[in-house]
């Protein structure tokens, strides 16, 4: 399949092939397939910060034992690496400087 461009802001969940506003915070070129798994991957970091809203409500669980958290931080995790193989070169310079991309690694 051909890969058409893509304009990605992980902050909005936006995913877009027309320009329009701030919704270019990465461009990656995708095919039809790679381009639902990216979506899915945005949809999953929504569920999962909707359950990290709940429990910001509970002050007695700590961050780092709690699994919606752990969801989440995964969820971004695969969105950065899904943005980063299919990402352009302003795109990969960018996530190559964030401190988590030694992780890109750990993730299947």
């Amino acid at each position: 399949m051909d890969k058409r461009k893509f304009y990605v802001n992980i902050e909005s969940r936006e995913i877009s092939e027309l320009k329009a506003g701030n919704n270019d915070e990465f461009v990656i070129y995708g095919t039809p397939n790679d381009i639902i798994e990216l979506r899915e991957c945005l949809e999953d970091m929504e569920h999962a910060e909707m359950g990290t809203f709940w429990r910001s409500h509970m002050p007695f669980k700590e961050y780092h034992r709690d699994e919606d958290n752990d969801a989440y931080d995964a969820c971004l995790l695969k969105t950065y690496k899904m943005i980063y193989e299919l990402g352009d070169e302003t795109a990969k310079e960018h996530i190559e400087q964030m401190p988590f991309f030694d992780e890109f690694n750990k993730i299947e």
